[in-house]
């Protein structure tokens, strides 16, 4: 059942529509030694045009750290809401978050806890828009 459709000509047109999925360059949302046990915030990434979003944090930290995202309708930390669960990032090692559309906010962070005071190492983040 064709319903009159020239399947052929369809899959042509569709795949030549163009849709492209341009990631930006990764922004630096954090970068530093932590040596405390205390809460510390990321600067935020503009989202409000984008498509989606991945968050990497690399740790080279000696202690494990809880990051927790976190969104807003300013460029701001104050009044922020959390966007999901905490997630463990381990003692030196890597973790992703990619970002949907249910958890759109215009501007995106990163909340970190240390609980135990990390005593060498740092924390980057990084955030890639895809637009």
């Amino acid at each position: 059942m064709g319903f009159g459709v020239n399947w052929e000509r369809l899959i042509t047109t569709l795949t030549a529509i163009p849709a492209p999925w341009i990631a930006k360059a990764a922004e630096e949302l954090y970068s530093a030694a932590i040596t405390t046990a205390s809460t510390f915030y990321s600067t935020l990434v503009n989202w409000s045009n984008g498509k989606r979003l991945l968050i990497k944090v690399t740790s080279t930290l000696d202690q494990e750290v809880l990051i927790q995202t976190i969104g807003n309708t300013t460029d701001s930390t104050t009044g922020a809401t959390d966007i999901q669960g905490p997630l463990p990032c381990p003692a030196g090692t890597s973790i992703t978050i990619g970002l949907a559309w249910d958890d759109w906010h215009p501007y995106i962070g990163i909340e970190i806890t240390s609980a135990v005071a990390p005593t060498t190492g740092t924390l980057t983040i990084t955030a890639t828009v895809q637009e």
